[in-house]
């Protein structure tokens, strides 16, 4: 299906191409999307789902909504560079052409829509030639087929104790350490978060712990999920990714370290709340996307 959006940005490295998406908007890079639009933004990839027909009896049997499943998003643009001179047809080009070899945002914008996907492109441009003008299209391939709110919602939360008091059983669990406190600092409002996913689908949040927190990080969801990494976070964040279940520090894999990977998830159209319940002096940013199919 065809869609015309109010304009779509390939963002790369640190370079921004805006592909405007009527005549009436400005071009700072010659760059505009043709009345051909785009296809595969406004649609659901293709669906990789296995039925099994009944040998006796209408259709087929039963399937879970765990088991439906898509293929990788692929996006087509429609392409079209002007200017007064070739050379800056040509320039215009190659700001497309010079996004190959890597991994590019396709942000695309739409009133109040204002979603983006991640992936790699390939780039095609008609054989004529003409002075001012050329077509063509660019594709996205995107591997991880969702589209996420270009703006995120991010959250912080802080341990429900602090290091030096509360109910703190220590690291290895043989009973309560002391001197016990119960300050205001102990179930503060502030270790909770509330997570909101206005989407279609799925959302996975990414969560930064920012140190000190010497005894590790436990998080539990109020879907009784909790995710919980057993070792000392300082200088360097630790970066919980709900989609990979993996754990991070500075690039560095650190996820046989995880002993609970239960990793929040916000439902379609729903909310999670979240605590932070490992005591330190730090604390996580929770952030999360709209996430649609």
């Amino acid at each position: 299906m065809s869609y015309m959006p109010a304009y779509a940005e390939i963002h790369y490295g640190d370079r921004t191409v805006l592909l405007a998406g009527s005549k009436r908007q400005d071009r700072p890079d010659g760059l505009g999307i043709t009345t051909e639009g785009m296809e595969g933004w406004r649609s659901t990839p293709e669906a990789k789902v296995t039925l099994t027909e009944r040998a006796s009896g209408n259709g087929a049997h039963d399937i879970a909504s765990s088991e439906i499943l898509y293929s990788a998003r692929t996006v087509t643009i429609h392409w079209v560079a002007l200017a007064e001179q070739h050379d800056a047809v040509i320039a215009s080009l190659n700001m497309l052409l010079s996004a190959a070899g890597q991994l590019v945002r396709l942000r695309v914008a739409d009133g109040a829509d204002d979603t983006y996907a991640t992936g790699y492109v390939t780039v095609s441009s008609d054989a004529s030639w003409h002075e001012g003008r050329m077509v063509g299209t660019m594709t996205v391939v995107c591997p991880r087929p969702e589209r996420l709110s270009w703006q995120s919602t991010d959250v912080q939360v802080y341990p429900v104790s602090s290091t030096s008091g509360g109910l703190f059983y220590g690291g290895k669990g043989r009973g309560l350490v002391y001197p016990l406190s119960y300050g205001t600092d102990a179930g503060s409002p502030q270790s909770v978060a509330l997570l909101r996913n206005r989407g279609s689908a799925t959302a996975y949040p990414v969560i930064t712990v920012t140190g000190p927190m010497p005894d590790g990080v436990l998080l539990v969801g109020s879907d009784g999920r909790s995710v919980q990494w057993s070792g000392s976070v300082a200088r360097v964040p630790l970066i919980l990714d709900c989609r990979t279940q993996t754990a991070s520090m500075g690039g560095v894999d650190v996820s046989r370290l995880l002993t609970r990977r239960g990793f929040p998830l916000v439902p379609a159209g729903g909310s999670l709340s979240v605590q932070l319940m490992t005591p330190g002096d730090g604390w996580a940013t929770i952030s999360v996307h709209d996430t649609y199919l």
